[in-house]
């Protein structure tokens, strides 16, 4: 009765006593301080975990420590690694070596097509070879520039005439030339290479300038296909020797040079069209023999 009666005096205090939970339950107003405290205990730990991991040194930072301590083995390695890397490139590029021979130039060198710079000091006539080319080599860095070595070189693929000695007598014979080594001939003493006559406005092939003269004659037979596609080495020569091909079939398609006798005279219909077409392409240009 003392219960009702308090609740019919205050029934809004009555409803929060009501509401209110025991002290001993589970209700998770009392079990909150318990979580907070278990949340900062893992922060807490968190962090020293963390402040531990920065704290502790990395293998570079030991290995730069040491290395800042140890005067001397850092000299040692510094010297070691130089001389290393000296040896290894130049083997690789061979910056102060001037060839003298076919030998002398390194398999790689063959393999990536690597362009060497020279002078041709004269050509040298040979009956076994044909016409040789003398060149002074100037290697990248040409420290030994008083040297008089020189290397014999042979433009590959083709067979050249007397017109064509005399062509490169007059046109290559004291100039600047770049020769990139084809094949790799260590038994003779000339190396075989293709030659680049290099100009202010243009680069001249000299054996593509020598086949459509009709001052030679293509030596090599060219595959219709590569062998090996991905090799880098065969696609270069197949190219090459594919220019050569259609320099000669210029030369023979208009009866230039030696072939003005060799081949027989093309018939009426077949000779006219390579005459226009010469006059519509080079009528404002030289005679090709001038070029």
């Amino acid at each position: 009765n003392a219960g009702k009666g308090f609740y019919l005096i205050f029934p809004r205090l009555s409803k929060r006593i009501l509401r209110a939970p025991a002290p001993g339950s589970n209700h998770p107003s009392h079990n909150q301080p318990k979580r907070v405290s278990e949340s900062r205990v893992r922060r807490r730990r968190e962090m020293a975990e963390f402040s531990a991991y920065e704290t502790t040194p990395s293998w570079f930072q030991r290995f730069s420590e040491f290395m800042r301590k140890d005067t001397k083995g850092v000299e040692i390695i510094s010297y070691s690694l130089s001389g290393i890397l000296f040896v290894v490139a130049y083997r690789k590029i061979r910056p102060f070596t001037r060839f003298g021979k076919a030998s002398d130039i390194p398999q790689h060198f063959v393999r990536h097509q690597i362009r060497q710079y020279g002078r041709v000091d004269k050509i040298e006539p040979s009956l076994q070879h044909g016409p040789l080319l003398i060149v002074r080599h100037r290697p990248p860095a040409n420290i030994l520039f008083w040297s008089r070595k020189t290397i014999p070189i042979k433009v590959n693929g083709i067979d050249v005439n007397a017109n064509g000695y005399s062509w490169l007598e007059s046109v290559v014979s004291g100039n600047e030339i770049s020769f990139i080594p084809m094949v790799a001939s260590s038994a003779n003493q000339h190396a075989e290479c293709r030659v680049l006559l290099t100009q202010p406005n243009r680069t001249i092939d000299v054996g593509d300038a020598l086949l459509s003269l009709g001052f030679a004659k293509l030596t090599v037979s060219v595959p219709k296909t590569i062998r090996n596609r991905k090799d880098a080495y065969e696609a270069q020569l197949h190219q090459y020797y594919r220019s050569l091909a259609q320099s000669e079939r210029y030369a023979k398609d208009r009866r230039n040079g030696l072939w003005q006798y060799t081949l027989p005279p093309r018939i009426w219909p077949l000779s006219l069209w390579p005459a226009v077409w010469d006059k519509v392409v080079y009528s404002k240009r030289l005679p090709v023999l001038v070029r």
